[in-house]
């Protein structure tokens, strides 16, 4: 019986790791709920705040690096401007991950650089 729990539990951190995208494995603080986010945020929980923000740098950095496709980051708004915009999509996703609000950010950078 633990050996069956113990798989069950193992399947279901792996599917949750999984980016917004369906196909790819992600770990670290990208993993924290929105709800998670929202708190750190809110409560001035510096250090996990600091830690949550420098992920999704990492994130739109590495993603950005590593595409073939348009610079995203390239018009450059203030890493500032991302945080809130994470912030607002938090707010109202509450149970999304931080990697699916990233994710979605770095569509909509995308978006706006055509």
């Amino acid at each position: 019986m633990i050996r069956v729990s113990l798989i069950i539990a193992a399947f279901t951190l792996a599917n949750s790791a999984l980016a917004a995208d369906g196909d790819k494995l992600v770990y670290g603080a990208g993993m924290i709920s929105c709800a998670e986010w929202q708190k750190f945020r809110t409560t001035g929980d510096k250090a996990n705040s600091y830690q949550a923000q420098a992920w999704v740098d990492g994130f739109l950095s590495g993603e950005n690096s590593a595409g073939d496709g348009i610079d995203f980051l390239a018009p450059k708004p203030n890493t500032i401007a991302y945080y809130a915009w994470i912030d607002n999509y938090c707010a109202q996703n509450p149970l999304y991950s931080l990697v699916q609000a990233t994710w979605l950010l770095k569509k909509e950078l995308i978006a706006r650089t055509r």
